[in-house]
C-alpha cells in the first residue's frame, strides 16, 4: 500500500523546492536588471554633466559594453511574473503552514505584502492590459503561453474571431523592445496559422490609431466578401474624394 500522507508531503516539498528555484531566478533577474538601469541612469548623468573623472569613465565603459552587445541587456521582470509568484508562494506556504511547519506562516504574510505592493503598482500605472495580465481585471482569455496572452476585445471585436495578443511584460508598442515584439508576434502567428485568411495588425503611436499604450497585436480572421474594411481604408477613400473635389 502507498502511504498517501507521505506522498502528499513529498509532493508539497517538491513544490516548495520549485518555488525556491523560481524565487532565486527572479531575485537574480531583478538584480541584473537593476544593475543595468543604474548604469543607464549613471551614464545619462555623466553625459549631462560632462564629468571626466575616473568614475565617470568607468560608467561610460559599462554603458558601452551594453551598447555594443558585449554584455546582454537583462530583460525586465514583469509585474505579472512577480504577482504570479507571490500568489504561488501564498498557496504553497499556506499549505505548509497548515501542516504546522515553523516559519511558514511568516512566509505567507511576507508574500501577501509583496503581492499587495505589486498589485498597487499595477493599479497606479493605469494600464488596462497590465491589469489583465496581472489577473486583477477581467478578460476572456483565448490562449495563455505564460509570457503572452490572447484575449477577446472587450468591445467584442470587429468579428467573432477577433483576438488581441498581448505580452505580460509592459512595453508601449512594437518598436519598444524587439525581443518582446518578436515573441508576441510568434504567438500571433500561431493563431493566424489556424485561419485560411486573416489580418495581423499592430499600431505605434496616436497617429497610427494606437489608443492603449501596451503592445497588442490584432488577429482578425477574414472570409471572402465579408465586407470588413481595414481601419485605414475609409481614410484613403475620404482623401481621394477630397482631392477629386478640388
Amino acid at each position: 500500500m502507498t502511504d498517501t500522507t507521505n506522498t502528499g508531503a513529498l509532493d508539497l516539498y517538491r513544490q516548495l523546492a520549485d518555488l525556491q528555484r523560481e524565487s532565486d531566478r527572479l531575485r537574480v533577474a531583478t538584480a541584473a536588471r537593476g544593475a543595468f538601469e543604474d548604469v543607464v541612469a549613471g551614464h545619462d548623468e555623466v553625459q549631462r554633466t560632462g564629468d571626466t573623472t575616473e568614475a565617470a569613465a568607468a560608467i561610460r565603459e559599462e554603458a558601452a559594453a551594453y551598447l555594443t552587445g558585449r554584455r546582454p541587456v537583462p530583460p525586465a521582470v514583469s509585474s505579472a511574473e512577480l504577482i504570479a509568484h507571490a500568489r504561488r508562494r501564498i498557496e504553497v506556504l499556506g499549505r505548509i503552514a497548515e501542516a504546522g511547519v515553523e516559519g511558514a506562516a511568516e512566509g505567507v504574510v511576507e508574500a501577501e505584502a509583496e503581492l499587495a505592493e505589486e498589485l498597487r503598482k499595477v493599479e497606479a500605472a493605469g494600464c488596462a492590459f497590465c491589469a489583465i495580465a496581472a489577473g486583477i481585471a477581467p478578460a476572456a482569455v483565448v490562449r495563455d503561453w505564460g509570457d503572452v496572452l490572447a484575449i477577446r476585445p472587450r468591445s467584442g471585436g470587429v468579428n467573432a474571431g477577433h483576438v488581441l495578443v498581448i505580452p505580460r511584460q509592459h512595453v508601449e508598442d512594437a518598436g519598444t523592445d524587439p525581443k518582446v515584439s518578436a515573441r508576441t508576434m510568434e504567438c500571433a502567428a500561431e493563431l493566424t496559422a489556424e485561419h485560411p485568411a486573416a489580418n495581423v495588425i499592430t499600431s505605434k503611436g496616436k497617429a497610427a490609431t494606437q489608443t492603449v499604450y501596451h503592445l497588442h497585436v490584432h488577429v482578425v480572421p477574414r472570409e471572402a466578401e465579408d465586407g470588413l474594411l481595414l481601419p485605414w481604408t475609409p481614410q484613403h477613400t475620404a482623401t481621394r474624394q477630397t482631392e477629386g473635389e478640388r
